[in-house]
């Protein structure tokens, strides 16, 4: 039972960063950051969806790492612009 508890909430803990994501991404590219066939926008709303629906570590990891990957990119663009950012912070399994 506490291992369901945990996974909810690190799920929701994803959740909570890929909202962040989002809102940096749309103020992005309110500012200018080429989204090429909203390539971005739509790999976000995948993710958003992947975590929402994940029943297992592996599979949460799985949208985590790619979440790590989007988030770094967001944050190279904002970076080139003078701009700081925050690493978020991600859930990890504990181990028993």
């Amino acid at each position: 039972m506490a291992k369901n508890i945990e996974l909810t909430q690190a799920r929701q803990s994803v959740l909570e960063n890929l909202e962040q994501i989002q809102v940096d991404l749309s103020r992005c590219i309110g500012e200018g950051m080429v989204d090429s066939a909203d390539a971005y926008y739509n790999e976000v709303l995948g993710l958003i969806e992947d975590a929402r629906t994940v029943d297992n570590w592996d599979e949460l990891n799985e949208a985590i790492t790619r979440s790590k990957t989007l988030e770094n990119e967001i944050a190279g663009w904002m970076s080139r612009h003078g701009r700081t950012t925050l690493s978020l912070p991600w859930p990890k399994k504990i181990k028993y």
